[in-house]
């Protein structure tokens, strides 16, 4: 466990060198290409003064409210599939059709439609969210061992049983897998939908933030967002959804 950390504060180091070293043949300007001292300073301004911690958690709020939706309408989804072949063909098609469309691809149709707004973002963010849980959840199902499913008969269980005793226990793997994907996806959907939406309602996250930095180019504050970003997005995945696995399928020794 120590060697990956040790092995990362390493990478961290050589980047900060390589960074600086760039920056001292002065071959860039100031504006385009800050130094370290003055991004970490333009950081430390944005979290006392300028409330960039209220707009990273309004950021994840939307990304929460979007997989909570996300994971119950897929498990709806799934359990319709698990019980009709029709829907379940319906399923499969709408999966091909809006799994490889980008979430951003959706913003013209939404300025439109919804116009600019949080309700805009959202639907970005579902859409983003839902296909990977959906695919993820039905190759779970598919993945089940026959045994899980003469066991369920054994026991004579209903379809809702089964689908909460023994599909969704089975699944859990691949669900999690899938909530992965899912908040890679919403995170950089998220921030694209707000540097666009956010700019045009007036308010947002911290994809709202980059828009100002950029605005009034502030190049500091603009690589101290993107600081923002990126740290909050590893810590979720490597955080949050490390520890999630250890506790469930690792320790129940389910790993895919």
């Amino acid at each position: 466990m120590k060697k990956p950390i040790l092995l990362k504060f390493l990478w961290v180091c050589l980047f900060i060198v390589l960074w600086e070293t760039v920056r001292l043949t002065g071959n860039f300007s100031p504006l385009v290409y800050p130094s370290l001292l003055s991004i970490i300073k333009s950081l430390f301004h944005a979290f006392s003064s300028e409330g960039i911690a209220i707009q990273l958690l309004l950021s994840f709020a939307v990304i929460a409210f979007g997989i909570t939706a996300g994971i119950i309408l897929a498990m709806i989804a799934v359990m319709a599939a698990h019980s009709s072949a029709i829907f379940e063909s319906f399923l499969k098609f709408v999966i091909s059709v809006f799994h490889p469309l980008p979430g951003i691809a959706l913003l013209p149709v939404l300025l439109l439609w919804v116009g600019t707004g949080i309700e805009s973002i959202l639907i970005i963010v579902l859409h983003s969210v839902i296909w990977p849980l959906i695919t993820n959840l039905y190759t779970g199902y598919r993945s089940i061992p026959a045994t899980y499913t003469l066991v369920a008969d054994n026991y004579s269980m209903g379809k809702k049983d089964r689908f909460l005793k023994i599909t969704l226990p089975a699944s859990l793997p691949y669900f999690l897998a899938g909530s992965r994907i899912a908040f890679a996806r919403s995170w950089r959907a998220l921030i694209s939908a707000e540097m666009l939406f956010g700019a045009a309602g007036g308010k947002g996250g911290i994809g709202w933030f980059l828009y100002n930095k950029r605005v009034f180019m502030d190049s500091s504050g603009l690589f101290a967002g993107l600081l923002v970003i990126v740290v909050a997005g590893i810590l979720t995945e490597e955080v949050f959804f490390t520890i999630l696995e250890n506790k469930t399928v690792k320790k129940w020794g389910m790993s895919i």
